[in-house]
């Protein structure tokens, strides 16, 4: 079971996210039609450019799920306890004990003691 849950997620680190790409693709796309208009780039064939900017943003997405897999801490595993034990753990939190001593009572003419 452990093998098809990594391989899923090695999966979805491939799969890119669309408004991440939909962005750094636009601006790779922005980056290459400045490039042409200053001249920079090869005389290539017109449908280059989108391709391009597809690729390199596609390229930049799977490093962005990548790194954010890799910085994103682990989760802690929590060892489960039986219900009892929970609320009684619970309840001594809450609730610390109390040395409670006993008071003495003076009622009048009487004189009691615990």
């Amino acid at each position: 079971m452990s093998f098809f849950v990594q391989l899923l997620e090695a999966i979805a680190l491939f799969v890119p996210d669309f408004l991440v790409l939909g962005l750094v693709g636009g601006a790779f796309f922005s980056l290459y039609c400045m490039a042409k208009a200053c001249g920079l780039t090869a005389t290539a064939g017109a449908d280059s450019g989108p391709g391009l900017a597809l690729m390199l943003a596609y390229v930049v997405t799977v490093a962005v799920n990548i790194l954010g897999h890799l910085l994103t801490p682990t989760r802690p595993t929590i060892t489960a306890k039986s219900g009892s034990e929970f609320q009684s753990a619970q309840y001594a939190r809450e609730f610390p004990p109390r040395n409670v001593r006993a008071q003495s009572v003076e009622q009048g003419d009487m004189f009691t003691a615990p």
